[in-house]
């Protein structure tokens, strides 16, 4: 006979064996969720943070100090002990919490911030899991730049020179020592190479800003030079090396006036004629613009600073067709002197029907006139020098932003004052719309879609001299991301 007691009792310690096993396993699995949950928060959180730990980072290299921004960042964004954590990584301590690793192929800089936290479980200690670590890395890159920084320096700027040398200051003390490469060149009537671009990573900061002249040092305004030199410096830097962001930076109060070539009368020299603004705008607080300028110079361009010598000067009406003894021709094309990277072009066309002038062949809009039939050459007058000055700073642009290097370059010009806004020259025309056409400012008529875009800033007084480099500073950043 059965004992139904003893059965009873059986399955009921069944019952309790098999309840206290369900619920323990369910137990784990509830465990599993919650704990999964918290986990992922945390997880979520952390890389939120060690995210913008490297953006805020990867901007500070162009000034201050990358790893302190990297902690700032992490610590608004991961607070000690959230969500219960135990421990993180310390960002003020770890050495691997921050890194910065410069890749010369790309010519880029690479920031990573990598962070952990100890994260205690709750009913997962049922299954002996105490705690989970939870870990994330974040990445940013940073375009490592090649700049070329070329200042006007003409007497024209006079009072207001200490507003661009101050802004020119500050500028140059918002990029990264250590990995970006800057150069520092200067031009009135000729161009001084203040500061070469260096081939290694990083440059002089302290050095460049010194550099940087106290006093005005005057003359005319030999942008084509100035901006040629520029180029140059940028080019100097051997292919394979160049960073991912290069950039050329003119400054400028006023119009190209200067023509550089193998004149005449000093073959082989390297010199410059030049002319003044015309016509003359009654509006002219300054005085520099003429009913009848000046042809002058010979000027030699390896140097910014205003004493020079020989200087043979006529002054005549500027559609008059007199040239002086000294330089009655114009030479078949440019000709620059001084150099230094491989390779680079040393002549330009003085004209050409490549490019456009709104909307029109260059050569027909602001082109030269009375050429030689026997020789090829045009008379040295006002109308020819001005011209063939204007012209060859789009022809220069043009062709550095079509550059064969690692990259392409990105031309960016700033003006200043109201000479920028006059109507002059045998058009007449603006010179903010040339130095538009400089930059391949998508505002121009001319603007190239297939190249780099650049960017035209005007600083209307000196007071807007600052702000206009630093939005430009502000591009140039952007870019780097």
């Amino acid at each position: 006979m059965i004992n139904r007691k003893h059965v009873r009792s059986g399955e009921d310690g069944f019952a309790l064996v098999y309840m206290a096993v369900v619920t323990t396993t369910l137990l784990l699995f509830t465990g599993l969720a919650v704990d999964s949950g918290r986990s992922y928060l945390v997880k979520a959180q952390l890389s939120k943070a060690v995210d913008g730990a490297a953006l805020g980072a990867a901007r500070s290299l162009n000034s201050g100090n990358p790893r302190n921004e990297a902690v700032r960042i992490f610590k608004a964004n991961f607070p000690p002990g959230f969500l219960g954590t135990l421990t993180d990584t310390d960002p003020t301590a770890a050495a691997d919490f921050f890194t910065s690793t410069v890749v010369p192929a790309s010519g880029t800089n690479v920031v990573t911030v990598t962070a952990r936290a100890k994260l205690p479980t709750t009913f997962m200690k049922l299954g002996h899991t105490d705690e989970v670590m939870v870990r994330s890395s974040g990445e940013a890159t940073r375009r490592m730049v090649d700049l070329a920084m070329v200042v006007d320096v003409s007497s024209s700027i006079g009072w207001r020179w200490p507003y661009v040398r101050d802004a020119v200051k500050t500028f140059i003390g918002a990029f990264d020592a250590n990995n970006d490469r800057l150069a520092l060149l200067t031009f009135g009537n000729g161009v001084s190479v203040l500061d070469q671009m260096p081939g290694a990573r990083g440059f002089d900061k302290p050095k460049l800003i010194a550099d940087v002249p106290n006093a005005l040092p005057g003359g005319s305004t030999n942008m084509v030079e100035g901006l040629y030199r520029g180029w140059d410096e940028l080019r100097s830097v051997p292919p394979g090396q160049q960073s991912g962001l290069r950039v050329l930076v003119l400054f400028t109060d006023g119009a190209s006036n200067s023509v550089p070539g193998n004149w005449d009368a000093l073959p082989g020299q390297g010199r410059a004629l030049r002319t003044w603004d015309f016509p003359d705008n009654g509006a002219d607080p300054d005085n520099q613009t003429h009913a009848n300028p000046h042809i002058d110079g010979l000027y030699p361009t390896n140097s910014a600073t205003a004493a020079a010598s020989p200087s043979y000067t006529l002054t005549t009406a500027w559609n008059s067709t007199q040239t002086i003894p000294q330089a009655q021709w114009m030479p078949l094309t440019s000709w620059h002197a001084w150099h230094r990277s491989p390779g680079m072009p040393t002549t330009f066309p003085l004209q050409t029907n490549a490019l456009t002038v709104n909307g029109q062949p260059q050569n027909l809009r602001r082109g030269l006139r009375q050429i030689n039939a026997a020789t090829g050459r045009y008379p040295a007058q006002v109308w020819n020098i001005n011209n063939a000055a204007r012209n060859l700073v789009e022809i220069i642009s043009n062709d550095a932003r079509n550059d064969n290097g690692d990259y392409k370059i990105r031309v960016y010009t700033i003006g200043m004052g109201e000479l920028v806004q006059y109507d002059l020259g045998t058009i007449p025309e603006k010179s903010s719309e040339i130095l538009k056409r400089m930059a391949n400012d998508k505002t121009s008529p001319d603007y190239n879609a297939n190249q780099l875009e650049g960017k035209f800033y005007y600083a209307q007084t000196p007071d807007d001299v600052a702000p206009a480099f630093a939005a430009l500073q502000n591009q140039i950043i952007r870019l780097t991301k």
